[in-house]
């Protein structure tokens, strides 16, 4: 029995990408697009990308590339920290 690990290379010879995580709160973002009145394929058409793209994201099972984020925050018109989690409070001492 031959045992493969996890990390082996692909077919093409390279290894696989690891997972980015997720920059943006996926729940901002419907948010914001339900208060701008905008459908999910109306949203996804305004970004230049996919309806289930644009779902996945929203749903928190999928990260985007740095030109997808510019581009969701741009169809929003929003900045893209206005799709950022919100920064953690400190404890009070």
């Amino acid at each position: 029995m031959v045992m493969v690990h996890a990390m082996t290379e692909h077919a093409n010879g390279r290894p696989p990408r690891r997972r980015q995580p997720n920059p943006l709160d996926p729940a901002k973002i419907r948010r914001r697009r339900i208060a701008k009145g905008l459908s999910l394929s109306a949203a996804a058409a305004a970004a230049g990308i996919t309806k289930g793209a644009l779902s996945l994201i929203e749903n928190g099972h999928r990260g985007g590339t740095m030109r997808t984020v510019v581009a969701i925050a741009s169809a929003l018109e929003c900045e893209i920290t206005d799709l950022m989690p919100d920064a953690p409070r400190s404890a009070a001492r």
